[in-house]
């Protein structure tokens, strides 16, 4: 296939205003086990917009596909069948997969060790690996499994394969973030007397003793806090006056995504991992924007190598990971394709990141930290950030109940 007899003009039906949609809603999903996230989008009314599938499919590298969907059978063997069933992994390595699985769940990782070194440990083959495990892991911390912290992988296979029957769902947002949290969520404060302020940004923080003396914004307005939650990146909080481990130790990993336009429909799918490939996960977003034509998101994790190829290279790689996805990409004309790079998409997690992620609480008493680079023992993830949102919370009112003690026993 040639990427060079896809490309045309841009398509007639392709809108200017989709592209702020596309970097708003650029391949954020939300796995069944993310409780915190789940619950989250419940409470500010937008759970609505995420749409899961009961079915994860691989494209093996031979073409072969495996379905995993749950049976009837408890947790963790609720996901046996379907992958004891069909020819996507030869007999041998079935029962090899289940069990390393039952030894993923018995035996921890040791400290500091890769997700790649623990996996063969407990007698995953390379088979087995480059099939199953680097698809799902690559993608859950961006990161390649011997670079990865194993207890981070450990944590990701177990609960979203092993703890629950529904923790394996792929929950896709079917609109942009924007729609998804920022405006649901500043309706629910604004709904409960809270005060939200757009376009305030904050360039430093003042501090007086142990604590944040006064907000600075840009504008020249100064406010000053009683207690101060942060959720910017550690770079940002840094520039800002504020300096953690994190903003100097913490490596970033970069996501390239390739979003692909065609002049007719050419997917019948939802979304699939295409195993072997730099793009190893395609969705279909043809129905999240008003486009007449076929529109298919290919995104790739762990993505150094990726971000240095010139955009017709990375078509190239994209259109591949489609048609091993949906083979009527093959015919299909491409009328537009956009490339986003994130250079520092993610935090690496490698295993001395866990050390480098600070808690909620800091050295300043009135000052909180909130962010996925926290450290609540997940990737960077939508869930990681609702987590390290409650974290921060759980602090302020410890905070808030202690100062009311202190002053209840003064005047006693």
């Amino acid at each position: 296939m040639e990427a060079s007899n896809r490309l045309g003009g841009r398509a007639c039906s392709f809108r200017e205003k989709t592209t702020g949609a596309l970097v708003d809603n650029c391949q954020h999903v939300i796995l069944g086990c993310c409780r915190a996230a789940i619950d989250f989008f419940t409470k500010i009314g937008s759970i609505g917009l995420v749409e899961f599938s009961e079915a994860v499919d691989f494209v093996g590298s031979d073409g072969r596909r495996l379905r995993i969907r749950a049976s009837r059978l408890p947790a963790p063997l609720h996901l046996l069948p379907s992958v004891m069933r069909g020819g996507y992994l030869p007999l041998v390595e079935r029962l090899r997969l289940t069990a390393v699985m039952a030894r993923v769940a018995a035996r921890p990782p040791a400290r500091g060790e890769s997700a790649g070194s623990y996996l063969r440990s407990l007698g995953c083959s390379d088979e087995l690996m480059r099939a199953v495990f680097e698809p799902i892991l690559t993608a859950a911390v961006n990161e390649a499994t011997d670079e990865a912290s194993a207890e981070c992988a450990r944590m990701v296979i177990v609960k979203s394969l092993m703890e629950g029957r529904d923790g394996y769902r792929v929950g896709v947002p079917r609109s942009p973030l924007s729609e998804l949290i920022a405006v649901p969520a500043a309706r629910y404060l604004c709904d409960r007397g809270g005060v939200v302020k757009t376009g305030a940004r904050v360039e430093r923080l003042e501090f007086g003793g142990r604590e944040v003396q006064s907000l600075c914004l840009t504008s020249g307005e100064r406010i000053r806090p009683d207690l101060c939650v942060t959720a910017v990146p550690p770079l940002a909080l840094d520039a800002m006056g504020f300096e953690t481990e994190a903003s100097g130790d913490l490596v970033w990993k970069p996501i390239v995504s390739a979003h692909l336009f065609f002049k007719e429909e050419v997917a019948n799918l939802d979304h699939a991992c295409v195993v072997g490939e730099p793009f190893g996960w395609v969705f279909n977003k043809s129905r999240d924007v008003g486009l007449s034509g076929g529109y298919l998101q290919a995104v790739g994790s762990a993505a150094a190598n990726l971000a240095r190829l010139k955009k017709s290279d990375l078509v190239y790689l994209a259109l591949r990971s489609a048609a091993r996805a949906a083979p009527e990409v093959e015919k299909a004309f491409l009328a537009h394709a956009l490339i986003l790079r994130q250079a520092s998409a993610t935090f690496s997690t490698s295993p001395p990141s866990t050390a480098m992620r600070p808690p909620a609480t800091t050295e300043h008493a009135n000052l909180f930290l909130a962010g996925d680079w926290t450290a609540t023992g997940w990737p960077a993830t939508i869930e990681s950030a609702v987590r390290s949102g409650n974290a921060a919370a759980e602090a302020v009112i410890a905070r808030v109940a202690g100062e009311s003690a202190r002053l209840e026993v003064r005047t006693a």
